[in-house]
């Protein structure tokens, strides 16, 4: 079975936007924390791309805003291209998303902000900004 729940920060607000067959897609970007090392040097977050379909994407989708905690859970595939500028193979990780949780917001911790089809929130961790130069999509 593949299914993976990644929790993490958003790089971006979703984008929404539709197929040549009317079908609604949002995606965005999920920093997740991997925490220190052993020197206490913070680590480089790893960058999910998020994407919903259909009739949670067209419902979440302006909602999901830069900064707030979330976690999304799915099934996971990988993208994989050979740079322009490098020649290098490079690589993304894709979650297609099942289950959406919102974890709070940047701005408050406000449930008001959340639609209220979200799932009970978890507890959001105090804000990380994030540079958009840090995300790699």
């Amino acid at each position: 079975m593949n299914n993976s729940v990644f929790a993490g920060r958003v790089g971006n607000d979703a984008e929404l936007t539709y197929t040549k067959d009317g079908k609604a897609v949002a995606s965005f970007s999920v920093a997740v924390d991997n925490g220190k090392d052993r020197e206490g040097e913070k680590r480089k977050p790893t960058w999910v791309k998020a994407v919903l379909w259909e009739k949670r994407a067209e419902a979440l989708a302006p909602h999901i805003k830069k900064g707030s905690m979330v976690v999304v859970s799915g099934r996971v595939s990988s993208e994989a291209w050979i740079s322009k500028q490098s020649g290098d193979v490079e690589s993304k990780i894709v979650i297609t998303v099942n289950d959406f949780t919102f974890g709070g917001s940047p701005k408050s911790n406000d449930e008001s902000s959340a639609p209220a089809q979200a799932a009970r929130p978890v507890q959001a961790a105090a804000p990380i900004p994030i540079d958009d130069s840090d995300i790699p999509f």
